[in-house]
Protein backbone atom coordinates (compact mmCIF):
# COMPACT_ATOMS: atom_id res chain seq x y z
CA UNK A 1 0.00 0.00 0.00
CA UNK A 2 1.24 3.48 -0.81
CA UNK A 3 2.16 5.46 2.30
CA UNK A 4 -0.44 8.00 3.36
CA UNK A 5 -3.38 6.37 1.59
CA UNK A 6 -4.66 4.15 4.36
CA UNK A 7 -8.37 4.51 5.16
CA UNK A 8 -8.95 6.43 8.36
CA UNK A 9 -11.88 7.15 10.62
CA UNK A 10 -11.45 10.86 9.93
CA UNK A 11 -13.75 12.69 7.52
CA UNK A 12 -11.90 13.99 4.47
CA UNK A 13 -11.80 17.68 3.60
CA UNK A 14 -12.38 16.71 -0.03
CA UNK A 15 -15.01 14.09 -0.67
CA UNK A 16 -18.52 13.04 -1.62
CA UNK A 17 -21.33 13.54 0.88
CA UNK A 18 -24.99 12.54 0.91
CA UNK A 19 -27.96 14.81 1.68
CA UNK A 20 -27.42 14.46 5.45
CA UNK A 21 -23.75 15.40 4.91
CA UNK A 22 -22.44 11.96 5.86
CA UNK A 23 -19.35 11.02 3.89
CA UNK A 24 -19.91 8.41 1.18
CA UNK A 25 -17.33 5.83 0.13
CA UNK A 26 -15.05 6.43 3.13
CA UNK A 27 -12.51 3.88 1.89
CA UNK A 28 -11.97 5.78 -1.35
CA UNK A 29 -9.13 8.27 -0.78
CA UNK A 30 -9.59 11.57 -2.66
CA UNK A 31 -6.31 12.46 -4.38
CA UNK A 32 -7.13 15.40 -6.62
CA UNK A 33 -10.16 17.48 -7.56
CA UNK A 34 -10.58 19.61 -10.65
CA UNK A 35 -13.56 21.97 -10.58
CA UNK A 36 -14.81 23.53 -13.80
CA UNK A 37 -17.12 26.51 -13.33
CA UNK A 38 -17.86 27.93 -16.77
CA UNK A 39 -20.29 30.19 -18.56
CA UNK A 40 -21.42 30.64 -22.14
CA UNK A 41 -21.51 34.12 -23.59
CA UNK A 42 -24.18 35.10 -26.09
CA UNK A 43 -22.50 36.73 -29.07
CA UNK A 44 -24.25 38.48 -31.95
CA UNK A 45 -22.82 40.02 -35.13
CA UNK A 46 -23.73 43.62 -35.87
CA UNK A 47 -23.83 45.59 -39.15
CA UNK A 48 -20.27 46.88 -38.82
CA UNK A 49 -18.96 43.30 -38.78
CA UNK A 50 -18.08 43.39 -35.10
CA UNK A 51 -19.46 40.91 -32.59
CA UNK A 52 -21.13 42.05 -29.39
CA UNK A 53 -21.73 40.08 -26.23
CA UNK A 54 -24.85 41.08 -24.34
CA UNK A 55 -25.22 38.41 -21.64
CA UNK A 56 -24.03 35.03 -20.44
CA UNK A 57 -25.43 31.80 -19.11
CA UNK A 58 -23.84 29.96 -16.20
CA UNK A 59 -23.23 26.34 -17.16
CA UNK A 60 -23.55 23.44 -14.69
CA UNK A 61 -20.47 22.89 -12.54
CA UNK A 62 -18.37 19.90 -13.58
CA UNK A 63 -15.93 18.19 -11.21
CA UNK A 64 -13.36 15.50 -11.81
CA UNK A 65 -12.50 13.76 -8.56
CA UNK A 66 -9.52 11.39 -8.66
CA UNK A 67 -9.69 8.73 -5.96
CA UNK A 68 -7.59 5.80 -4.90
CA UNK A 69 -9.32 2.62 -3.79
CA UNK A 70 -7.03 0.54 -1.55
CA UNK A 71 -6.72 -3.21 -1.99
CA UNK A 72 -8.41 -3.89 1.35
CA UNK A 73 -11.74 -2.56 0.09
CA UNK A 74 -11.62 -1.80 -3.62
CA UNK A 75 -14.15 -4.44 -4.68
CA UNK A 76 -16.81 -3.33 -2.18
CA UNK A 77 -16.11 0.38 -2.60
CA UNK A 78 -16.12 0.16 -6.39
CA UNK A 79 -19.42 -1.77 -6.25
CA UNK A 80 -20.95 0.94 -3.99
CA UNK A 81 -19.80 3.73 -6.32
CA UNK A 82 -21.08 1.87 -9.39
CA UNK A 83 -24.45 1.30 -7.72
CA UNK A 84 -24.72 5.02 -6.91
CA UNK A 85 -23.79 5.81 -10.53
CA UNK A 86 -26.40 3.42 -11.94
CA UNK A 87 -29.11 4.67 -9.55
CA UNK A 88 -28.42 8.34 -10.31
CA UNK A 89 -27.70 9.23 -6.68
CA UNK A 90 -27.11 12.93 -6.11
CA UNK A 91 -24.17 14.06 -3.93
CA UNK A 92 -22.58 17.17 -2.51
CA UNK A 93 -18.92 17.48 -3.35
CA UNK A 94 -16.79 19.23 -0.74
CA UNK A 95 -13.48 20.69 -1.87
CA UNK A 96 -11.07 23.02 -0.13
CA UNK A 97 -12.58 25.96 -2.04
CA UNK A 98 -16.26 25.21 -1.47
CA UNK A 99 -19.24 22.89 -1.46
CA UNK A 100 -21.03 21.90 -4.66
CA UNK A 101 -24.52 20.41 -4.13
CA UNK A 102 -26.66 18.42 -6.58
CA UNK A 103 -23.79 16.60 -8.26
CA UNK A 104 -24.44 13.45 -10.27
CA UNK A 105 -21.80 10.92 -11.34
CA UNK A 106 -21.66 11.04 -15.16
CA UNK A 107 -18.52 8.93 -15.79
CA UNK A 108 -16.47 6.62 -13.63
CA UNK A 109 -13.43 5.43 -15.57
CA UNK A 110 -10.82 3.58 -13.55
CA UNK A 111 -7.24 2.57 -14.06
CA UNK A 112 -5.66 -0.71 -13.04
CA UNK A 113 -1.92 -0.12 -13.21
CA UNK A 114 0.71 -2.75 -12.33
CA UNK A 115 2.85 -0.01 -10.76
CA UNK A 116 0.18 0.38 -8.06
CA UNK A 117 -0.90 -3.27 -8.01
CA UNK A 118 -2.60 -3.10 -4.63
CA UNK A 119 -5.06 -0.31 -5.43
CA UNK A 120 -7.27 1.10 -8.18
CA UNK A 121 -7.25 4.70 -9.42
CA UNK A 122 -10.78 5.95 -10.07
CA UNK A 123 -11.56 9.23 -11.77
CA UNK A 124 -15.15 10.21 -10.99
CA UNK A 125 -16.68 12.86 -13.21
CA UNK A 126 -19.62 14.67 -11.71
CA UNK A 127 -21.98 17.27 -13.12
CA UNK A 128 -24.39 19.62 -11.38
CA UNK A 129 -28.04 18.79 -12.01
CA UNK A 130 -31.25 20.62 -11.36
CA UNK A 131 -33.97 18.08 -10.75
CA UNK A 132 -37.52 19.27 -11.25
CA UNK A 133 -40.61 17.38 -10.23
CA UNK A 134 -43.62 18.16 -12.37
CA UNK A 135 -46.80 19.01 -10.51
CA UNK A 136 -50.25 18.43 -11.90
CA UNK A 137 -53.35 19.95 -10.41
CA UNK A 138 -56.71 21.28 -11.49
CA UNK A 139 -57.04 24.91 -12.37
CA UNK A 140 -60.08 26.68 -11.05
CA UNK A 141 -62.59 27.25 -13.90
CA UNK A 142 -62.18 31.04 -13.65
CA UNK A 143 -58.46 30.67 -14.58
CA UNK A 144 -59.15 29.07 -18.01
CA UNK A 145 -61.11 30.28 -21.04
CA UNK A 146 -63.03 27.07 -21.61
CA UNK A 147 -64.31 25.63 -18.32
CA UNK A 148 -64.05 22.06 -19.69
CA UNK A 149 -60.25 22.55 -19.84
CA UNK A 150 -59.94 23.08 -16.07
CA UNK A 151 -58.84 19.47 -15.48
CA UNK A 152 -56.54 17.49 -17.78
CA UNK A 153 -56.13 14.53 -15.45
CA UNK A 154 -58.78 12.29 -17.10
CA UNK A 155 -58.08 13.31 -20.72
CA UNK A 156 -55.13 11.08 -21.61
CA UNK A 157 -52.83 11.78 -24.54
CA UNK A 158 -54.10 14.50 -26.85
CA UNK A 159 -53.23 15.17 -30.48
CA UNK A 160 -53.08 18.65 -31.92
CA UNK A 161 -55.59 19.85 -34.51
CA UNK A 162 -54.35 20.42 -38.04
CA UNK A 163 -53.59 24.03 -38.82
CA UNK A 164 -55.23 26.01 -41.57
CA UNK A 165 -53.18 25.98 -44.74
CA UNK A 166 -51.41 29.28 -45.20
CA UNK A 167 -51.24 30.67 -48.69
CA UNK A 168 -47.82 31.03 -50.22
CA UNK A 169 -46.74 34.19 -51.98
CA UNK A 170 -47.04 32.35 -55.33
CA UNK A 171 -50.69 31.43 -54.60
CA UNK A 172 -51.53 34.98 -53.64
CA UNK A 173 -50.04 36.43 -56.83
CA UNK A 174 -51.51 33.95 -59.29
Amino acid sequence: MIAGFFPTAAIDVVGLFDDSFAQCFVDARPIKSTVKEASKTMEHPIESGATITDHRILLPVEIELSMMLPSTAYRNTYAQIREAYLNGQVFSVQTKAGRYPNMLITNMPHEEDPDIFDSIMLSLRLKEVLLVKAQYEDLPPQKVRNKSHASTVQRGEQSGKPTKKQSTLHELLF
